[in-house]
C-alpha cells in the first residue's frame, strides 16, 4: 500500500490502482452463538457440496470480471479467504482456486493472501500446505483460552488443539500470523482476557485483533439473552480493558491502527485496510459483500441457492457522504484526510467533514498535522458519537 514517512507510523492515503478479493467459505464445525456472519455448522466432515461451491466461485469471478471493466486497470494485491471456517475446506480446493484467480487477474508479486483458521484445524502440516500454494498470512480465531468462556460462546472446543496453539504458532512456516481474542465474556474471571493476551504477547506475534463481545441481532446469543438464559456482555470489564489496551500494546511494540487491531510496524492487515480506506474489493461466495465501481452488492445468504444461481446480486450505488465517515474514521493510524476528502466527497461535504475534524482537534480528540488526521486515545470511548457528528450533515 502506498504510504509516506511519519515519525513512527504509516500515513494511509488514497490509492487508485489496486483492488482486493474476499472469498466466503460458509461452513464451520459448528455455528458460534455470537456470530452474525453467514455460516452453517456441519460437524467434522468436509462439506458434501465443496466441489460445486468452488466451481460456483469461479463462475462468479468470471461474471464480476466481465461486468466491471475498471478491474482491467487495477492490480489484485490482496486475497482474503474467510468464513465460516475456510480451513475446513480441502487445501487442494484452495490451491486450485488460487491458481484460477492468478490466471484471470494481474496479481501483484507481493500480494497479501490470507486465510482464516480455527484451532481445530490448526496444525503444522496444514500451514506448510498453505505456504506451498502461496498463502502468506494466517488469522487464527482463538477468542479465549478459557474453557468456560468458549462454552459460553458456543464454540467448538478441541482440548488437544487448544493446548497446542502456542507451540504451533512458534513453529509456523508462515510468519504473518495473527490471532483474534475477545473480551467482556460473562461467566469468566475479569482478568481472564489479560492472562490470554499476555500468553500471546510472549510469542511476539505480528498481528493481534482484540474485540469486545457484542450482542448482535438475530444470533443465538441475542435470543439466549432475551430468554434470560445467558447474561449480557460484561460492559464494566470491557471499559476497563479498552482504557488500558492502547498503552499496554504500545509497551509491547504494537501500533494501534484500527479500533480493534494492533500490529508490529508493517504487519497491518492490508486486506482489511481496504474496507476502512474505501478501496474496491470483489466479494465472492454466499453471503459475501463487494464494493466495485462505487457500487455495493451482497450475495444471498444461502449456500444451496448460491450454488444453483451464483450471479443473483443487485448492485447499489454507495453513498460516500456517509460511508467514508463510517469506515475511514475507524482508523487510529494517521491518514491523509485531504486526499480522501477530495477523491470521494463533493465540495459541500468536504467543508462539513473538514469543519468537524477541526472541532475534534479543538476539543482534544484528534491531531491534524501536515494534512494528516489521527485520533487521540481520548476519543475511543466516545468514538461512535464523534463519527455520528461526521456523517450527520
Amino acid at each position: 500500500m502506498t504510504k509516506k514517512a511519519y515519525p513512527n507510523q504509516t500515513v494511509w492515503q488514497v490509492r487508485n490502482s489496486y483492488f482486493g478479493m474476499y472469498v466466503h467459505f460458509p461452513y464451520c464445525f459448528q455455528k458460534c452463538d455470537y456470530c452474525d456472519f453467514y455460516s452453517e455448522g456441519i460437524g467434522k466432515d468436509h462439506a458434501s457440496t465443496e466441489q460445486e461451491l468452488f466451481e460456483s466461485y469461479k463462475k462468479e469471478i468470471l461474471f464480476r470480471k466481465s461486468t466491471i471493466s475498471s478491474l482491467f486497470e487495477k492490480k489484485l494485491d490482496t486475497i482474503f479467504l474467510g468464513g465460516g471456517t475456510p480451513s475446513k475446506a480441502k487445501p487442494e480446493s484452495w490451491k486450485d482456486l488460487l491458481t484460477f484467480i492468478r490466471s484471470e487477474f494481474d496479481v501483484s508479486e507481493d500480494a497479501e493472501i490470507s486465510i482464516e483458521v480455527n484451532p481445530e484445524d490448526f496444525h503444522l502440516e496444514l500451514l506448510h500446505n498453505y505456504k506451498d500454494m502461496g498463502i502468506n498470512r494466517v488469522n487464527l480465531g482463538v477468542q479465549t483460552l478459557n474453557a468456560e468462556g468458549l462454552q459460553f460462546l458456543g464454540r467448538h472446543y478441541d482440548v488437544e488443539r487448544y493446548s497446542q496453539i502456542k507451540e504451533t504458532l512458534s513453529k509456523s512456516p508462515i510468519h504473518r500470523v495473527g490471532i483474534d481474542l475477545m473480551y467482556g465474556i460473562p461467566n469468566v474471571p475479569d482478568f481472564s482476557f489479560d492472562s490470554d493476551l499476555n500468553e500471546f504477547l510472549r510469542l511476539n506475534l505480528p498481528h493481534l485483533s482484540l474485540y469486545s463481545l457484542t450482542l448482535e441481532r438475530g444470533t443465538q446469543y441475542s435470543r439466549d439473552v432475551k430468554s434470560k438464559s445467558k447474561s449480557v456482555p460484561n460492559e464494566a470489564n470491557q471499559t476497563r480493558i479498552l482504557k488500558v489496551l492502547p498503552d499496554w500494546m504500545e509497551k509491547n511494540g504494537y501500533q494501534w491502527y484500527e479500533v480493534s487491531n494492533y500490529s508490529k510496524p508493517g504487519f497491518e492487515s492490508k486486506h482489511n485496510l481496504k474496507y476502512w480506506t474505501y478501496e474496491p474489493y470483489m466479494g465472492i461466495g454466499p453471503g459475501a459483500h463487494g464494493f466495485l465501481d462505487g457500487k455495493r452488492y451482497g450475495n444471498p445468504r444461502n449456500t444451496n441457492l448460491y450454488i444453483r444461481k451464483p450471479l443473483d446480486a443487485k448492485m447499489e450505488t454507495a453513498d460516500p457522504k456517509t460511508e467514508l465517515g463510517l469506515t475511514l474514521f475507524r482508523l487510529f493510524a494517521p491518514f491523509d484526510y485531504q486526499s480522501f476528502f477530495k477523491t470521494h466527497l463533493d465540495e459541500k461535504t468536504q467543508t462539513h467533514y473538514l469543519n468537524t475534524i477541526l472541532s475534534f482537534e479543538e476539543r482534544g480528540f484528534a491531531t491534524l498535522t501536515n494534512g494528516s488526521f489521527q485520533w487521540k486515545k481520548e476519543a475511543l470511548l466516545t468514538l461512535d458519537d464523534l463519527i455520528l457528528e461526521i456523517v450527520s450533515a
